[in-house]
């Protein structure tokens, strides 16, 4: 009797102490690590943005004007995942607003083509909407064969006067655009990506960046801040917020900063329209979640996409969220508030 009981005990022992009794050894190889990496990730939550970015929508990107104080506020830029904001002729900028499966019945005011936009639609595989052209620009859209809409010809724009009565007070409908380009013989399906996301928000690593400031001209300057309840980017314009038709102040979760080259461009019309040299590389930052990153962009041809990278070559992966790409000028720059004291450019 005493023996039974003591090669019971021994049994118990070895099986709490081992992975026997019909279980699997508990030594992990290397593979199971892998393979146990991989069950994470596949249960990881992707946020809704992330995985409405991975869709194949072809995107729409729609020239939204900021010539002037007339044409705010503006609607449809809090609705884009990405915004491009680039200066124009007479010290003003314009914005191309892109859009992923929305259908919004109103977006403007809309204006008009510049020739370097399109290099930045291109890149995007974007049906591009516009309202008039500059010279530059009516001849690439025929010769790269861009799909576009032109507002000047469809019948889908419209006239509103609530905020202005001259000529900042045009407007379309992305329902509008996607019937019309649908007619049109344009493909909806796109598997072009401009922007790796991460699935969810990550802190990179680097400096704080607490606030970017761009003089673009004396009579038009951008701000951004970083607000750490939302984790976004607040927006302003000469000192105020830059708000929405909807009520709502505008917000960037990202932001990528660079400079261009701007040099003038006589078209024979208005001179001096601008033209910025794109092709090539530089240095720059991507901020988000407070922090500013060094990083480098590079576009080898104009129709190529242009690359962003951290300082040590990697690709740079962005949060799930909007983005703004804002490009400077060499004639203005751009300031970073580190927080640390000073501005750096």
């Amino acid at each position: 009797m005493k023996k039974n009981t003591l090669t019971a005990l021994v049994l118990i022992f070895v099986c709490l102490f081992t992975a026997g009794c019909g279980k699997k050894t508990a030594e992990v190889s290397d593979t199971d690590v892998e393979e146990k990496q991989e069950v994470v990730e596949v249960k990881e939550e992707e946020s809704e943005f992330y995985k409405k970015m991975q869709g194949d929508s072809r995107p729409i990107a729609v020239m939204i004007d900021n010539d002037e104080e007339k044409s705010r506020p503006q609607l449809g830029l809090e609705s884009a995942y990405l915004v491009y904001e680039i200066t124009v002729e007479g010290g003003a900028t314009r914005f191309m607003a892109l859009f992923k499966d929305d259908d919004f019945e109103k977006i403007g005011p809309v204006r008009s083509s510049r020739h370097y936009f399109l290099d930045y639609a291109v890149e995007n595989d974007a049906i591009y909407v516009h309202a008039g052209w500059s010279n530059q620009a009516a001849t690439e859209i025929t010769s790269r064969k861009i799909n576009n809409i032109n507002g000047l010809y469809e019948s889908i724009f419209w006239r509103d006067y609530t905020y202005d009565k001259t000529w900042h007070n045009l407007y379309t409908g992305l329902d509008k655009v996607k019937e019309l380009a649908e007619k049109k013989g344009y493909k909806q399906k796109s598997d072009v990506k401009l922007f790796e996301y991460n699935k969810n928000d990550v802190v990179p690593e680097g400096k704080d960046g607490k606030a970017l400031d761009i003089t673009y001209t004396n009579f038009y300057k951008v701000r951004f801040e970083y607000d750490e309840e939302t984790h976004l980017y607040k927006r302003y314009v000469n000192g105020a917020p830059h708000m929405s038709q909807t009520g709502e102040g505008l917000t960037a979760k990202n932001i990528i900063v660079y400079s261009l080259a701007d040099v003038p461009l006589n078209d024979g019309i208005y001179a001096p329209r601008r033209d910025l040299h794109n092709v090539g590389s530089g240095e720059g930052y991507y901020l988000t979640e407070g922090k500013a990153v060094p990083i480098t962009w590079s576009k080898s041809d104009r129709s190529a996409q242009t690359e962003y990278k951290l300082e040590n070559g990697k690709k740079l992966v962005i949060n799930p969220g909007n983005t703004y790409v804002q490009i400077a000028t060499e004639l203005n720059g751009y300031e970073v508030d580190f927080g640390l004291g000073e501005a750096e450019e």
